[in-house]
């Protein structure tokens, strides 16, 4: 099952929109994946722009926005390659991406040179937003997901023992394991393994069966969804079964890329952007209606994204002007999003609800949601 089948369902054409066309078009750049590896960010986000495009088909002055669409492989440097072709060539007013957080990394390096507004959708790495006057991020970072998770587990899950699994090559993974582990050992926790995951599935199984002799009670992996199943694969051969927490995107990954896995998934934690069968505001309904085909969290949080963009295009007297564009995402207040209001600082940090769901038959149930 779809995890946002609920969220955002097959529903009808928008209503033809009531403002006059004015002729112009606005270009906006699209960094994301859509080949080789991480590809679901890339075409579920991109069903999520669709989405937020038919739900503003024009912009309030009746221009009209046209994507430019570039594919990074989730490569950093084919990332900083679009971004300079985009800006320069293209002459985007501003860019959208999909990309994870060592790709964006590698753009926000680029940023001030450029001096064009960045909305990066799902890169939830801290840094992404540091030393640069031009990344905005639309979903939570990992310092607020590592605590938050961290937190749960010791206070409500009341856990005193974990094992980490992080994969070193990994900016995301690395530095999300190091949020969570730092803020449990200051509540007080044991963690009982910090587990390096490099995919062999030999040394795995080694692996597992030295961190069973410690006695963890939970397994936290913010890990790479196939990382994730090959543990889940090890686990069930191994007859064990200990508590287990994920991070962000899991869900959505698998049931893009990794469908015929969508069982062993069943029972897992996950930190998310949200939930199953979430109460929708007046936004999300329309949202609803708009939406064509299938939904994850990547395809809402572009939504998001996107409409964040637009919105902050529409404040602007000018709808293509870069540095007003980039001024009004970062003062975004209040924004009514899918499922509450999501508000962007100065420097470019997203304000935004966590969910700590449960995983049972491909949706993601609800637990408790942190603010």
């Amino acid at each position: 099952m779809i995890i946002f089948t609920a969220l955002l369902a097959f529903g009808c054409e928008p209503a033809p929109p009531s403002i006059t066309p004015s002729g112009n078009i606005i270009k906006i750049g699209i960094i994301a994946p859509f080949s080789v590896s991480d590809v679901a960010k890339g075409e579920e986000g991109l069903r999520g722009i669709h989405t937020a495009m038919a739900m503003h088909p024009l912009l309030n002055n009746g221009d009209k926005v046209e994507l430019i669409v570039r594919d990074d492989q989730n490569n950093p440097a084919k990332a900083v390659q679009a971004l300079k072709e985009l800006t320069h060539t293209e002459q985007v007013a501003a860019v959208l991406t999909l990309s994870g957080s060592e790709t964006v990394l590698a753009m926000a390096g680029q940023a001030n040179v450029h001096q064009i507004p960045i909305v990066a959708v799902l890169a939830t790495h801290p840094d992404v937003t540091k030393d640069n006057h031009w990344v905005s991020q639309i979903c939570f970072d990992n310092i607020f997901q590592g605590q938050v998770a961290a937190f749960f587990v010791r206070d409500d899950l009341l856990v005193d023992r974990v094992a980490i699994f992080k994969t070193p090559t990994n900016i995301y993974s690395s530095n999300l394991a190091a949020e969570f582990k730092d803020q449990f050992r200051a509540l007080g926790g044991d963690v009982t393994d910090v587990v390096e995951i490099l995919g062999e599935e030999a040394d795995l199984v080694q692996t597992l069966t030295r961190v069973r002799e410690k006695d963890p009670e939970l397994l936290y992996m913010p890990l790479a969804a196939q990382d994730v199943i090959a543990i889940q694969q090890v686990l069930k051969q191994m007859g064990w079964d200990p508590r287990e927490m994920a991070s962000d995107g899991l869900l959505a990954t698998v049931i893009s890329q990794h469908t015929e896995h969508l069982d062993l998934l069943d029972g897992l934690l996950a930190t998310e952007f949200f939930h199953y069968l979430s109460q929708v505001t007046e936004f999300g309904q329309r949202a609803k209606k708009a939406h064509k085909g299938r939904a994850t969290s990547y395809t809402a949080m572009a939504v998001e994204g996107f409409s964040i963009l637009l919105d902050a295009m529409n404040r602007c007297d000018d709808p293509a002007d870069r540095d007003c564009i980039n001024r009004q995402i970062r003062s975004t207040t209040d924004f009514e999003g899918l499922i509450g209001k999501i508000s962007i600082d100065a420097k470019g940090k997203a304000h935004r609800p966590l969910i700590v769901n449960g995983i049972k038959n491909g949706r993601m149930q609800y637990i408790v949601k942190v603010y």
